[in-house]
């Protein structure tokens, strides 16, 4: 069982829909938004992609996981122009015409779970070649720098009634990390552990990749609220275009 499959049945409990991803999307997206086609990658469970719709906006969303796309299919049944599809990150470019997206979204720390330099700058340029006119890249990982200039031991526990989920970071080698977590169901106590590599992807290699894949306009931010990155953030936030 994979990773994400294991936790899709409390995912939503982990990670519920933050509004300022929402807001962040339509800061970058004048209106009328009825007429923005978004490409949501790493959907999970279809929590920012069914509010988008209920906004106006067309949305195709995808994910690996198959247990998390069948969650998100139910969960955005009702909403206007929203399509939930499985499907890897890296083969984007023979999956959509050149041209498809005004905006490609990747939130969610997503993009750090491909493991090698090349499949991360593979899955920039298949985002630049499916952005149509002045379309841009908006893409959320986290702070790379700080973690690995901290070591930082794991992210916060999340935990609230029904779950507590534990996030501890090995490193075992310079350029991964070992994430594991533990996540107890309170209810039952049953408890389910993973283990995955993650490709810490620094700010430098972050600008040094979007421009290698054809963007010039970049900016990055410490949070959806458009903060200022500093070397004390957590998020890294990114808007290319």
């Amino acid at each position: 069982m994979g990773f994400y499959e294991s936790i899709a049945e409390y995912y939503d409990d982990i990670f519920p829909l933050d509004e300022a991803q929402v807001d962040f999307v339509k800061g970058a997206c004048p209106p009328p938004y009825a007429r923005r086609e978004i490409l949501d990658v790493g959907c999970g469970t279809g929590n920012l992609a069914v509010a988008l719709a209920r906004e106006g906006f067309r949305v195709t969303a995808v994910d690996l996981d198959q247990a998390m796309v069948e969650k998100a299919a139910e969960k955005g049944r009702a909403a206007p122009h929203l399509r939930f599809r499985q499907l890897d990150m890296r083969v984007l470019s023979s999956a959509f015409p050149p041209g498809s997206f005004d905006k490609v979204l990747c939130f969610g720390n997503t993009l750090v779970h491909l493991e090698k330099q090349s499949d991360v700058l593979s899955f920039l340029k298949a985002g630049r070649e499916l952005l149509r006119g002045e379309g841009s890249l908006l893409l959320q990982i986290l702070n790379y720098d700080r973690i690995l200039a901290k070591r930082l031991p794991g992210l916060p526990t999340i935990e609230n009634d029904r779950i507590k989920f534990e996030r501890i970071y090995r490193y075992p080698e310079e350029h991964h990390i070992l994430f594991r977590t533990v996540l107890t169901v309170k209810a039952s106590g049953a408890v389910v552990e993973n283990e995955v590599p993650l490709y810490p992807l620094k700010v430098g290699e972050m600008e040094m990749f979007l421009k290698e894949a054809g963007f010039s306009e970049i900016r990055f931010f410490g949070s959806f609220r458009r903060d200022p990155l500093t070397p004390d953030s957590l998020p890294l936030v990114t808007e290319a275009g």
